[in-house]
């Protein structure tokens, strides 16, 4: 008999006080796909990349909130090299964009699997850090806006 009182109260039954059953509430925001490498989720808030000019690194390359990287092969002695730096510096590197410098005496291993043969040199790379363009900047525009257009 208290079996029968407590079922015909509602309890021990998962209800809401309207008798219906209550469910889980649906999300309000649908599951986004993923990104394919070397497309930036747009969606992702978490994934806002401004510009950036900073020390190359692999894991930046990797960094999939960036949809163009290009490294610059800098030699701190080189006046050309601190031209475009100072240009970079000053100027805006647009959001989505990173420029990575790469220290042109030390990585021989990356100047090599690049073909890079002298400084100055901008290299476009793929999220896998394949090369999909290179520029040498040498005695050309220094600008943003002529790295990113000579190396589309």
């Amino acid at each position: 008999m208290i079996a029968l009182l407590l079922l015909s109260a509602g309890c021990g039954a998962n209800a809401d006080q309207a008798g219906e059953p209550t469910t889980p509430a649906a999300s309000a925001t649908p599951p986004t796909a993923e990104p394919t490498p070397g497309e930036a989720p747009a969606d992702d808030p978490a994934c806002e990349a401004p510009g950036r000019y900073t020390d190359y690194s692999a894991a930046a390359v990797a960094d999939e909130c960036y949809t163009d990287t290009i490294l610059f092969f800098h030699a701190p002695w080189c006046p050309e090299c601190r031209g475009f730096e100072e240009a970079i510096k000053s100027g805006e590197v647009p959001d989505g964009a990173q420029i990575l410098k790469v220290d042109y005496d030390s990585a021989t291993d990356l100047r090599k699997q690049h073909e890079v043969t002298i400084q100055s040199t901008f290299v476009r790379v793929d999220p896998a850090g394949e090369r999909v363009k290179l520029w040498s900047g040498y005695g050309k525009d220094k600008s943003v806006d002529a790295i990113l257009e000579n190396t589309k």
